[in-house]
């Protein structure tokens, strides 16, 4: 059995060798074999060359890049394509962010989740008992709890409360499974990719679990790349895309 780490990057220079430090160092530790992608999406900072230098001597680190920024979406869909191109049904996928808000050092508990309980999915979850969120703004706080509840009406997935979160792993199976029967599962090319993948998952009544997230927000460097009225509009626009 494999674990694919896959990470989106845009501009992520000033994080993403910290990152893929921790999932080095995870590597070497963990039981599970576990290989690396970075699906580059047209970074303009030093991105690309970070992770090349560091993928040199280490074949188990795949980097992809995109010639233009095409958004957090189309990101997904490599990522997803190149999942379902290489790895088996009894692999997993685990997907994090690349700006050092995600500690690698929950993959191991993740994928133990994944597997003891028989899972499809597993989230890092902010809403849990035992999860936290350092350096958010309240209204970022708001605007996340309110989607969660507006998921949980329309899409909901029993033991799941992070819907957004893009911080999971995934049963290789059922996410081939999703990937045929959606035809590629993502539609959108902004930050509301991850919560359709998850809605689109609430129409086969997958096995869903998570555990809790400490998101660092205070690590990251620079504003956010993500345009929060865009992305609640993509999130109105899934109820017309998911019957």
């Amino acid at each position: 059995m494999k674990v694919l780490i896959a990470l989106p990057a845009y501009n992520e220079e000033p994080g993403i060798a910290s990152v893929l430090g921790d999932i080095i160092k995870l590597r070497e530790l963990s039981k599970y074999s576990m290989e690396v992608l970075v699906v580059n999406d047209g970074s303009t900072d030093e991105t690309a060359n970070i992770v090349h230098n560091l993928s040199l001597g280490r074949d188990f680190i795949t980097l992809i890049n995109h010639d233009i920024n095409r958004g957090l979406g189309e990101a997904v869909k490599t990522i997803l394509h190149y999942a379902v191109d290489i790895l088996g049904d009894d692999d997993i996928l685990v997907t994090l962010d690349a700006d050092n808000t995600h500690t690698p050092m929950l993959i191991e508990d993740m994928t133990d989740t994944l597997i003891l309980n028989q899972l499809d999915l597993v989230v890092a979850s902010r809403f849990i008992d035992g999860s936290m969120e350092i350096g958010l703004s309240n209204m970022r706080k708001l605007y996340s709890r309110g989607a969660m509840y507006y998921f949980k009406l329309f899409f909901p997935i029993e033991n799941l409360n992070d819907y957004s979160s893009g911080y999971r792993a995934y049963r290789m199976k059922t996410l081939r499974e999703a990937y045929n029967k959606w035809n590629g599962l993502v539609t959108t090319s902004g930050f509301e990719c991850m919560a359709e993948i998850a809605a689109k998952f609430s129409r086969m009544n997958i096995r869903a679990g998570e555990v809790p997230l400490v998101l660092r927000y205070d690590y990251k460097k620079g504003k956010s790349k993500m345009n929060v009225a865009n992305t609640v509009r993509g999130y109105f626009s899934l109820l017309n895309k998911v019957r």
